[in-house]
């Protein structure tokens, strides 16, 4: 079913249609109709024209009151004639058996003798009983047009139906790629753009944030020894890197240099999230503030991270 605001919208579309199509019949058949009633009237003047060396009309100059009850008698004979038409005459020379009206139409014909008046009146009716017909003819026509278009929209909302849904993004959410093969870190949503990071940092921070998922509440000082379990697990990441034929060293000390393995984690993640700064902070390892007992009470452990947040190749 279509909403009733679709159906609102047809209804009105085939009002408009109807409006249209018998407005146009209107306004073409009036342009017609004053054509023929300006040919018609020609023709009656060039009749009457004809006509008046027979007519006992008044002269003033001869002083002739002629004979009124022949010129209405003319009228009548003539106006029975024109009946099939809107027009019919009025007057001649004024003379007529008619009430006074203001629509007249006066004409004027010359003859050698003297001009004379003529007045018309035009019965411009511009509907009739056979405009009723065009009316329907017209209502039907603008109903067909309206309901095609209603087929139209229907057929079009049921394809919609039957397409398949497209499938939910499963990678709406920001997500850290580590790669052990590659040796790269990457974001989901531009895992085209890997960025490498060398042995020591890449597996001293896979450790940092499975040790921080585990041990959420254990403050990571620099000032203070790495916590022995966060060093197993450093350690098990190089061996997993030996295992991918990675490097054949010897194992590095993860108590050493911790400041610069910290700022080489720092780097690599500031490349990946370059397009996404705001989702940095959840990865990313504090950096240290002030100096003496403020650097005291420094923590770099990542505090909002989970294992949601990280995905793992070749673990």
């Amino acid at each position: 079913m279509l909403p009733i605001r679709v159906k609102l919208i047809y209804g009105c579309l085939f009002f408009v249609i109807c409006l249209v199509l018998f407005g146009s019949y209107i306004l073409a058949k009036a342009v017609k109709s004053t054509e023929n009633n300006q040919l018609s009237l020609a023709n009656i003047e060039k009749r009457i024209a004809l006509d008046l060396t027979h007519l006992n009309l008044p002269d003033d100059f001869l002083k002739h009151s002629g004979s009124k009850e022949a010129v209405i008698d003319y009228l009548a004979k003539l106006n029975s004639q024109l009946k099939e038409t809107p027009i019919f005459v009025y007057s001649i020379e004024g003379i007529t058996e008619f009430p006074a009206r203001a629509d007249l139409i006066e004409k004027q014909l010359q003859t050698p003798q003297k001009v004379f008046t003529i007045s018309f009146v035009i019965n411009n009716n511009i509907l009739n009983k056979n405009d009723i017909a065009v009316f329907i003819l017209v209502c039907l026509f603008s109903l067909a047009i309206s309901y095609l278009f209603f087929l139209s929209e229907r057929t079009k909302l049921q394809v919609a139906k039957q397409l398949p849904e497209p499938e939910p993004n499963s990678k709406t959410k920001p997500i850290l790629i580590v790669d052990l093969q590659n040796k790269t870190l990457a974001a989901n949503c531009s895992p085209d753009k890997p960025v490498a990071l060398a042995n020591k940092p890449l597996c001293f921070y896979l450790a940092l944030v499975e040790f921080c998922t585990e041990n959420p509440d254990v403050v990571l000082n620099q000032n203070k020894d790495v916590p022995e379990e966060l060093l197993t697990l450093a350690n098990k990441y190089f061996y997993r890197l030996v295992e991918l034929g990675h490097t054949v060293r010897k194992r590095p000390n993860f108590t050493n240099s911790l400041e610069k393995t910290l700022s080489e984690i720092r780097a690599a993640l500031d490349d990946v999230w370059q397009d996404q700064p705001e989702v940095k902070d959840v990865y990313y390892p504090p950096k240290a503030h002030g100096e003496g007992s403020r650097s005291r009470l420094h923590h770099y452990g990542l505090k909002n991270i989970t294992l949601e947040n990280i995905e793992v190749i070749g673990k």
